[in-house]
């Protein structure tokens, strides 16, 4: 375990976990996107949260893969990618955002700046001096959040995601120079 402080801790998850994954997923995922798709958003979380997406996800030593825990239950998810740069972005020692999904009921709280500052710290230590992300341009919530934390959009573009409604698949990338962290 990784406190964060002490009622906040990451545990890493492992391929044991995948059951507790996709269940945790499943409860805190839908009520937020479920509108994005033409089901509620269970074909993508299967698709997404199942073993073999867990263990190829797992895989390197660059991801990192944690629950997020709340007074010791789980409430979310945090997964990052070091050393991952993309075509917008020209530096090698950049991470990637991939995933952070937290309980809307605890939305609001700090929870996600807590992570936030936890995790660009930690990059930090690991000589990594940008992160990115992929946001959706309909969710302005995560959209501001990011905003305030200092991230800056270096283009749009459209998700290729055929089970996706088409008017939800406007995207954002966003990064952040750790350095102004």
């Amino acid at each position: 375990m990784i406190y964060l402080r002490p009622d906040l801790s990451l545990q890493p998850i492992t391929t044991l976990d995948q059951e507790r994954l996709l269940e945790l997923m499943m409860k805190i995922y839908r009520p937020v996107y479920q509108h994005l798709w033409f089901d509620d958003g269970s074909s993508y979380l299967a698709s997404q949260f199942n073993l073999q997406q867990l263990q190829s996800d797992l895989s390197s030593p660059t991801v990192f893969y944690y629950f997020v825990h709340l007074k010791e239950e789980p409430i979310g998810i945090l997964r990052f990618l070091k050393d991952c740069p993309t075509s917008a972005i020209n530096e090698s020692n950049t991470t990637k955002l991939h995933r952070i999904y937290l309980d809307p009921s605890i939305h609001g709280k700090g929870i996600g700046k807590a992570l936030m500052r936890w995790m660009f710290d930690f990059l930090k230590e690991q000589n990594q001096e940008s992160i990115w992300l992929e946001c959706m341009d309909t969710q302005l919530a995560a959209y501001h959040f990011y905003q305030q934390l200092g991230f800056k959009t270096i283009e749009p573009f459209t998700l290729d995601s055929p089970t996706m409604r088409s008017e939800m698949r406007g995207m954002l990338r966003m990064k952040l120079n750790l350095n102004n962290a």
